[in-house]
């Protein structure tokens, strides 16, 4: 089963959406809601989204008014929305902000940077037993114990230096595309220094290996 963290991105634009997903797809599950209505059933269902992408201008109920509605929910007001627009304008970040949205980024924007500021955005919810928000992301149920009881930083000294450098520069933002071309490894070696990190971590998912590199120095939060 896939227990990477699951990304609801709402935009009325299949072309936008899909770039998103294609974007985030290597290292989170992806939905995909056109419309605030689909976006408010998808959320009721489980699992629910670790995090909310969400396009202002959309047709019928836009998204300041569709994060509103999930601000005001027990149910949905603690998943974390990061607004993804073209709207370039002060006053709507503004906005965007005081609704208790968690980052706003606009569009064009930079892929590395815009992953990273997901992350951070996954990582502000993160419990101190490394879980995402609501379980899901790592398989558990609420309130269930750490993945591992061994600190991050204890396991960092078992990483030979390949794998440090491949963890830093996931938890930078880059592909393993990207990885691949600036270490000059195969991407499927990436892939592989990817598992065993993990493994090694006592972590699931990428936002959980990004919060060991925040621990343990290798990563400004």
């Amino acid at each position: 089963m896939n227990t990477w963290p699951l990304i609801l991105i709402v935009d009325d634009s299949i072309a936008d959406a899909q770039a998103l997903s294609e974007m985030l797809s290597m290292e989170f599950r992806i939905q995909l809601a056109h419309n605030g209505a689909d976006a408010l059933d998808r959320v009721q269902r489980s699992p629910s989204p670790d995090l909310i992408l969400l396009d202002i201008l959309m047709p019928g109920m836009d998204g300041f008014e569709l994060c509103r509605q999930l601000k005001q929910s027990a149910i949905t007001r603690d998943i974390p929305v990061v607004f993804v627009t073209a709207v370039r304008d002060a006053s709507q970040e503004a906005k965007a902000l005081e609704m208790q949205a968690a980052d706003y980024i606009s569009k064009p924007y930079s892929a590395v940077v815009a992953r990273a500021r997901i992350r951070n955005a996954l990582l502000a919810n993160y419990q101190p037993d490394t879980q995402i928000r609501n379980g899901h992301s790592n398989g558990g149920q609420p309130g269930e114990g750490p993945i591992s009881e061994e600190k991050p930083t204890e396991a960092l000294p078992r990483l030979g230096k390949r794998e440090m450098a491949v963890m830093t520069l996931i938890a930078e933002g880059l592909t393993s595309a990207e990885i691949a071309t600036q270490l000059f490894i195969a991407k499927g070696t990436v892939e592989v220094h990817r598992e065993n990190i993990m493994r090694k971590l006592g972590v699931r998912n990428i936002a959980g290996l990004v919060k060991c590199a925040i621990r343990s120095g290798l990563l400004a939060p």
